[in-house]
């Protein structure tokens, strides 16, 4: 997210728009006092009567991410958005932005450069301070375009079909052994 980078009125976007799912807290906004902490989501923790945080959560997460506009942009991974998308109703607007490459016809999503890609999206939101999520498809970071023939009303694939030179160094050099 980099919000040493935020400008003015970005703090206050992202704090008003932002939610932070986290398997400690729940729903977090961006300015929230947390300790640091390592519990994933999927942990089989066993917590009050419940086998897993999933069911600890239960629906709770999704009624405080969603509010009157019915929209929610998913930037979580899978393991996150799971909490949200099972208790999803038929009039809420779910979209799911996906940041990847394309490897012959498929779209491949590298881990880090997604994750990376999820912050910069928060960052193009709070600069332009969108309220439509149609507003998100001028989004341009690092190569990734929006790309409407692989995207649908429920997701937006962004793709990258051009890997700057930057990060193809660090990719021939995470993968040099020798």
């Amino acid at each position: 997210m980099a919000p040493a980078v935020f400008e003015d009125g970005q703090y206050d976007y992202v704090q008003d728009h932002l939610r932070i799912l986290s398997g400690f807290y729940g729903v977090v906004k961006p300015m929230d006092g947390v300790v640091p902490y390592r519990l994933e989501m999927q942990a089989k923790a066993a917590v009050s009567n419940c086998k897993n945080l999933y069911d600890f959560w239960g629906g709770s997460l999704y009624w405080e991410v969603i509010d009157d506009s019915r929209i929610i942009i998913n930037l979580a991974s899978k393991e996150y958005s799971g909490c949200i998308e099972k208790y999803l109703q038929p009039d809420d607007r779910y979209i799911t932005c996906i940041f990847g490459e394309l490897e012959g016809n498929k779209v491949v999503q590298k881990g880090i450069y997604a994750k990376m890609a999820r912050g910069a999206m928060v960052r193009f939101m709070a600069g332009i301070h969108a309220e439509t999520p149609e507003q998100i498809r001028d989004f341009n970071w690092s190569g990734y375009h929006y790309d409407s023939d692989r995207s649908s009303g429920s997701e937006y694939v962004f793709i990258r079909t051009e890997v700057p030179e930057k990060e193809r160094s660090e990719q021939a050099s995470d993968t040099d052994l020798g």
